[in-house]
């Protein structure tokens, strides 16, 4: 038996492809919390990924292409310090999207043990819930 290995690629049109495209899974978990180091303020996580981050920052002080040194917690404990992290969109004058251009090894593996650790729990959640409706639909067919 023979395997053929055939050489192919996808092309994607220009206007497909978007300036800030997201090249991650984007989580949330009630507790996330971003301390940045030049405010020396906490900001609640919208969604986080290896890549970057979104925070509401309801003062509007942020500016496109501003540097700055982030601290991500879960429920207020330390999980990642020192995060470099430059804020690449401002929506609706209240929504802060960063990206981490330099991340260490160990910081990159730790942004993905939280990731994948919330993930997990997503799983576990959605398994339970199919089990509880599926008991829900027994029951009534009794």
């Amino acid at each position: 038996m023979a395997i053929e290995l055939f050489d192919f690629g996808i092309d994607y049109p220009e206007d497909a492809k978007r300036k800030h495209q997201r090249r991650g899974v984007r989580v949330h978990l009630p507790g996330l919390t971003a301390w940045v180091l030049e405010r020396d303020a906490v900001f609640s996580i919208t969604d986080l990924s290896t890549f970057g981050l979104a925070f509401n920052d309801t003062s509007s002080s942020f500016q496109v292409g501003q540097e700055m040194h982030v601290d991500v917690h879960v429920h207020g404990k330390v999980w990642i310090a020192g995060l470099e992290a430059k804020v690449v969109a401002v929506r609706d004058g209240a929504l802060v999207a960063c990206a981490f251009p330099k991340m260490t090894r160990f910081q990159e593996l730790r942004m993905d043990k939280l990731i994948l650790e919330i993930q997990k729990r997503w799983i576990k959640i959605r398994k339970l819930q199919t089990q509880q409706d599926g008991d829900e639909a027994n029951a009534s067919k009794t």
